[in-house]
């Protein structure tokens, strides 16, 4: 596998797992309320979606593929950067 395809899967991966974190720690939180339904269905939606490129990766289509996986991984990495360097000039919150 490519070394560009391999970074978009990583971070869409990364996306996918803070996207749990957030579903489990909201239903651990308040087991009556399921009020991530949205997000759960975007996740799994998420999920589908890079096994797509997945399958197409290996069944002979590498550029279709890494577009595919690079789609959701541009605006993840500009919101990870963000995050990174908000904390890094203000860690204190002030």
């Amino acid at each position: 596998m490519s070394w560009h395809y391999m970074l978009a899967l990583a971070v869409d991966g990364i996306g996918i797992l803070v996207a749990l974190y957030f579903i489990f720690s909201d239903y651990i939180r308040n087991p009556s309320m399921t009020s991530n339904g949205s997000l759960s269905m975007i996740t799994m939606v998420f999920c589908g979606w890079m096994a797509t490129s997945y399958y197409l990766y290996h069944h002979g289509h590498p550029s279709i593929a890494s577009a595919m996986a690079w789609i959701p991984a541009v605006p993840l990495l500009g919101y990870g950067l963000f995050v990174l360097m908000f904390v890094i000039l203000k860690p204190d919150m002030k």
